[in-house]
């Protein structure tokens, strides 16, 4: 039962994310992108505030705290945002941004990517094991830029090898014609690696970790996707793969991207 104590610490949390997370101006991208149908419509900024909420703190959408819209309309506009694909455009927008403050071209040429896999909880969905890391669960294939910025996101079972989870970015990498050279590791030397990369328009390269050094290594520019991965990682909710659809899974992910980004737009290091 939440008390007047829980429910005050819940709304500064509220009100520290909303700042921190740059939660209006996502909303109003939301907005100018899918009008609401009805003046009575439930706001994109009330929405999105309960989406930030269960992506950042964890738990199943049923358990939102009191105060949020009803867990059915926040996830019911949240699936609507992910087929049409707006997470996605808005990373992209905020990734061009982002290059942009640091004195980059909007385009980038250079792509680095990696996977990641992650446990599933007991829901219904495709899933997979890892024989490598020794878990049930999701993969999740990133592709970023030179200073780490997400450009495009998928999700398979962990089943899937490395070497082919490069087709599920095939959508991603269309918005990105001005990549040329992608960055891999060990576990995409396959010929199709390569293949998949020349049909993109890209060069192959592989960096692999020298098998006579031991302990941590950084890896010439590979270390930037690790760094990714461990800002995704400071999501609560990411920590384990709850969505019982695959879309739905990187939407997520796609979503906590833009909140990132805004966020790190807002509050320059």
């Amino acid at each position: 039962m939440w008390t007047d104590r829980h429910r005050t610490r819940h709304e500064a949390r509220l009100k520290d994310m909303v700042l921190q997370a740059g939660l209006d101006e996502v909303a109003r991208f939301l907005e100018r992108a899918d009008p609401p149908s009805s003046p009575e419509a439930t706001p994109a900024r009330r929405v999105l505030a309960a989406i930030a909420c269960h992506l950042r703190v964890g738990g199943a959408w049923r358990a939102l705290p009191p105060g949020f819209p009803p867990w059915r309309t926040v996830y019911g506009w949240f699936r609507r945002w992910i087929e049409r694909g707006l997470f996605e455009d808005l990373m992209r927008a905020l990734a061009r941004r982002q290059r942009r403050r640091y004195g980059r071209q909007p385009a980038p040429r250079l792509a680095i990517i990696d996977t990641q896999s992650v446990k599933c909880i007991g829901v219904r969905g495709p899933r997979g094991y890892d024989g490598a890391k020794k878990l049930v669960g999701r993969k999740r294939v990133a592709l970023v830029d030179a200073g780490g910025h997400l450009l495009a996101l998928a999700v398979v079972p962990a089943n899937v090898q490395d070497r082919d989870a490069l087709p599920t970015l095939d959508d991603g990498k269309v918005q990105w014609p001005s990549l040329r050279l992608a960055i891999l590791d060990g576990a995409f030397t396959a010929e199709r690696c390569e293949e998949w990369c020349h049909l993109h328009g890209m060069r192959h390269r592989v960096v692999e970790k020298n098998p006579e050094q031991k302990g941590f290594v950084v890896l010439e520019r590979r270390w930037l996707v690790e760094r990714t991965f461990g800002w995704l990682s400071h999501w609560s909710g990411l920590h384990r793969e709850r969505a019982g659809r695959l879309d739905v899974a990187a939407g997520r992910l796609t979503c906590v991207a833009c909140l990132m980004a805004i966020n790190a737009l807002n509050n320059p290091a």
